[in-house]
């Protein structure tokens, strides 16, 4: 939670200066910290914390939905991503409720929501990759906020989509208690690993944001 805290700072200093988008990233960062502020908390106090876990998996899949509607030109794709949500919150009742279990990891619905996240950012990488106005205007997509905001949330969802499948082979295959929470343990420093990656990307995006700002007054 600390790299959280150290990238939140700079978001919230320069927060009036932020487009749209990069406000929809600093609410992905602030839901990251009560992610894992929450998720230890409750684990601690009652001993599972799956539901909140599932809860802000969701939460997080909307607030990146809403960055990709700000992103993404394409107005059929913008349609779709405006009413995705809706059906992944369907999938997800479905999963919590029924499928998997309310103290249960739902790897159905995280998976779909992987999947989807992912997608979103292949789109947006080629979008970037045959804009016009970039390749006249000889602009590099480097220099792009959103090229690294996207970058750092493409490769942590590849992490958590791994972890998914991951989760799911250990559920099904008959692993010993010890192995089970070895390789979990394992599992997930890679998450964390990745996940500082992430946030150092993101950080990134912003001072991308401020040179443009500075380039522009």
């Amino acid at each position: 939670m600390g790299i959280e805290l150290l990238v939140l700072i700079p978001f919230i200093l320069n927060y009036r200066s932020l487009d749209p988008s990069s406000r929809c990233i600093l609410y992905y960062i602030i839901s990251s910290i009560v992610f894992s502020a929450g998720s230890d908390i409750l684990q601690r106090i009652y001993g599972n914390n799956m539901w909140f876990f599932n809860f802000m998996h969701y939460l997080q899949f909307v607030i990146l939905s809403v960055f990709y509607y700000l992103c993404i030109s394409n107005p059929i794709l913008k349609k779709i991503i405006k009413v995705m949500p809706f059906i992944v919150a369907g999938i997800f009742a479905i999963d919590i409720f029924i499928l998997e279990g309310i103290k249960a990891y739902n790897s159905i619905s995280a998976g779909v929501k992987s999947i989807v996240i992912l997608i979103y950012g292949a789109i947006f990488f080629l979008q970037l990759l045959k804009d016009k106005n970039l390749i006249e205007k000889a602009i590099y997509i480097d220099s792009l906020p959103s090229f690294w905001y996207n970058s750092g949330i493409f490769i942590y969802f590849c992490t958590i989509f791994l972890f998914n499948i991951s989760y799911n082979l250990l559920q099904s295959q008959a692993v010993s208690g010890a192995s089970r929470t070895s390789i979990t343990i394992t599992i997930l420093s890679i998450n964390n690993l990745v996940g500082l990656i992430a946030m150092i990307l993101l950080y990134i995006g912003l001072t991308k944001l401020k040179k443009l700002r500075y380039a522009d007054s």
